[in-house]
């Protein structure tokens, strides 16, 4: 089974094991300029969810219970700590809920799956999420030199494009290659409703969030802070939805804060 999950581990081996989920559109390649920061230490293991990057899908579409016990299968490890990334933030709710003995802490980074839309409008964000990545990955390698591409293709997500490096936007685009589950992931994150899963959660809770995030507004914050006031907190200043990218060392600093709490 562990051949069929995409991974990378970092770090010797020791300390606390702390599994990486990304969002959508994206894979592990999302984490390459913090792994090495966190691994001093811990071991830290980025991997690619099922249907994204190089893991196999969980099944035909993306349910956030099958998928959540078909990842939790395929690492084979008794027990981590568990960062998700908005959809892997929906995932590692998933997780906890479901495998509450493996998940040592629960850090969750712009979570989806807790602010619920229609099914039909969740439906039609996921296609449309999916012709646009699609047409980013066909065109966008040739474009990201130019500032106003950049602008277009990442203005949503980071909060200034102005700042992303053309390597940046690079490895944005190629994080999203192998992503075949992106219209289901996108509808998952955002029809799913774990609020019950996250205040019921047995283990702490760690939130990191960018006070310029678009894609999950800063201001829903306030809602998961009231079903876990337990939870410690980090704010990213001027940061969008994408802070390991944005601003690596402020957000390898919050999270080692929230470990270290």
């Amino acid at each position: 089974m562990a051949a069929m999950l995409g991974r990378d581990d970092h770090g010797n081996g020791g300390g606390d094991p702390l599994v990486l989920l990304h969002g959508v559109a994206t894979s592990r390649l999302i984490w390459r300029h913090v792994t090495a920061p966190l691994a001093g230490a811990r071991r830290v293991i980025a991997v690619d969810l099922p249907g994204f990057g190089e893991s196999a899908p969980a099944a035909a579409g993306f349910e956030l219970a099958e998928v959540a016990d078909t990842l939790t299968e395929r690492l084979e490890i008794e027990r981590f700590d568990l960062l998700g990334h908005s959809l892997g933030g929906a995932l590692a709710v998933a997780v906890a809920a479901r495998h509450p003995d493996r998940v040592r802490r629960l850090v969750l980074v712009s979570p989806a799956g807790l602010a619920p839309r229609a099914q039909n409008v969740a439906a039609a964000l996921g296609h449309a999420a999916q012709v646009a990545v699609a047409l980013r990955r066909r065109v966008g390698g040739r474009l990201v030199e130019h500032a106003p591409a950049r602008w277009a293709m990442f203005g949503s997500t980071v909060a200034d494009p102005g700042r992303l490096s053309p390597d940046d936007a690079r490895l944005m685009i190629k994080a999203s290659g192998g992503a075949s589950r992106i219209a289901a992931g996108v509808r998952q994150a955002l029809a799913a409703d774990l609020r019950d899963d996250l205040a019921a959660a047995s283990m702490p809770v760690g939130l990191i969030w960018g006070d310029a995030d678009r894609v999950v507004p800063y201001a829903g914050l306030e809602a998961l802070k009231a079903l876990r006031p337990d939870a410690a907190v980090e704010t990213l200043h001027a940061t969008g939805h994408i802070p390991q990218i944005e601003d690596p060392a402020a957000f390898v600093a919050a999270l080692e804060r929230i470990l270290a709490s």
